[in-house]
């Protein structure tokens, strides 16, 4: 497996697709239950993707000012200062940010089937089944597009990554 420098721009586009695309999903069906459920589904994005910017990409030793497999890496100096890079994924806060941020790109599928048990009707149907499909279309080629060349996991430092190196 060779670990990239920077990964490819069309990996991070391809992510950011994907990616994009269920959060755009989360607001469509936060707006059909009401504006301030999607000021909370926006707010919850918001601050669990800043927060891991904040906490894990600026302690990211391999990443920090080199586009990553979301190009995160380039962006997070612009806010935040490199952390300390022994701490990458070890403290409570890293874990919880991502468990909320994976909260939030699981939304739009649980969102999704309680307005189809409110009322069917195709358009909600269309909405679950591209949520559905776009998180796995971003979560299963993940560990093979990015975690299989990112040089944290190779290093050790990522908990996912070490899983895959171990091989």
């Amino acid at each position: 497996m060779a670990c990239y420098d920077d990964f490819p721009v069309s990996k991070v586009v391809y992510n950011w697709i994907m990616a994009g695309g269920v959060m755009a999903l989360g607001v469509l069906i936060s707006v059909q239950f009401g504006l301030g459920v999607l000021i909370g589904y926006v707010l919850f994005v918001a601050v669990s993707f800043l927060g891991i910017l904040a906490t894990v990409c600026a302690r990211c030793a391999g990443y920090y000012g080199h586009r990553c497999g979301l190009g995160l890496g380039k962006v997070v100096p612009l806010f935040f200062k490199r952390g300390r890079t022994d701490l990458y994924f070890r403290t409570p806060m890293q874990f919880a940010y991502l468990i909320l941020f994976l909260a939030a790109m699981v939304w739009p599928i649980v969102g999704g089937v309680v307005l189809l048990v409110q009322g069917f009707s195709a358009w909600r149907l269309v909405q679950l089944v591209a949520a559905v499909v776009l998180l796995l279309a971003f979560g299963l080629p993940h560990p093979k597009l990015v975690c299989s060349h990112c040089r944290q996991g190779e290093c050790g430092a990522c908990p996912a990554g070490k899983m895959l190196y171990r091989g």
